[in-house]
């Protein structure tokens, strides 16, 4: 079927940054420069500066974009979300976290291939500590080469193998550094980052454009996850893979101590479709 014959329907979302405190008084953060592509295309962006939320947290900069367009490699949407300046009670700081993501759809085909050049995260720090972080862009590589995958990434076997090693290396207790707080593997870790969970082809695989971190901090690191005493868990280039979206967070935190609360930023989520299926 000639693709003059078929429609393409972009979807591109992007915040820089959202979610809420819970204690010690309830905080919503309306979503910071919101951004949704039209499902026919074309472009958009949003920014802000200067948000404080008093001392729970504050960024400097914070901006989204999204497109969508018909060239001649095919259907491509792209979507970027940044955050500058980040501060979390004082205990993260990062200057800068980027998504960025990129899904070229074929104009005689139906599944896309997907980058993420562009992502990154910039000086982050834990109580003045410096993490090194050292990303995956490749994860979900499907070896297609220069052509287009033959079926979803959220099934392609080697996707889910370098997920189920991504599993493993968290929940290997010998693989902690010596000076982590914690010497074991806690329920949460094997219960959430377990490969079975993605055994239904119906399943969202959760994994992380992050392959590893170094550096000291207060805490124990599992992965691309950060658990620190007295403050909470922050995952680090969440990635989450379905049938339908890539949706990637750069930085999402799961407060626990005496502040608690859900929150991220530089989120994005991309893919699209085409009608009729090829």
């Amino acid at each position: 079927m000639a693709s003059t014959d078929r429609v393409h329907y972009y979807h591109a979302d992007a915040c820089a940054y959202g979610g809420y405190f819970q204690n010690p008084n309830q905080q919503i953060i309306v979503p910071q420069a919101p951004m949704s592509l039209s499902p026919s295309g074309g472009s958009g962006s949003a920014s802000a500066a200067n948000f404080k939320l008093g001392s729970l947290m504050s960024y400097t900069s914070a901006s989204t974009s999204v497109s969508g367009q018909e060239e001649d490699a095919g259907y491509v949407t792209t979507v970027t979300s940044v955050v500058e300046g980040l501060n979390v009670l004082g205990i993260l700081t990062a200057d800068r976290l980027s998504a960025q993501m990129s899904t070229v759809h074929p104009l005689d085909g139906d599944c896309p291939t997907i980058s993420f050049e562009g992502t990154e995260i910039d000086n982050l720090q834990v109580q003045g500590n410096l993490i090194d972080v050292t990303l995956d862009l490749d994860i979900c590589d499907q070896g297609s080469g220069s052509g287009f995958p033959s079926g979803p990434c959220v099934s392609d076997s080697g996707f889910l193998e370098r997920v189920a090693a991504q599993y493993a290396n968290m929940n290997d207790a010998a693989a902690l550094p010596a000076w982590a707080t914690s010497k074991s593997i806690p329920s949460w870790i094997s219960q959430r980052y377990n490969a079975a969970n993605n055994e239904d082809e119906y399943s969202a695989v959760l994994c992380s454009v992050v392959a590893s971190t170094s550096g000291q901090f207060p805490g124990t690191p599992y992965g691309n996850v950060l658990d620190i005493p007295n403050f909470g868990r922050v995952f680090l280039g969440e990635l989450l893979v379905d049938c339908k979206a890539y949706r990637l967070t750069m930085v999402r935190f799961e407060l626990k101590g005496k502040t608690k609360g859900n929150h991220g930023g530089a989120i994005g989520c991309v893919n699209g479709g085409t009608i009729p299926p090829h």
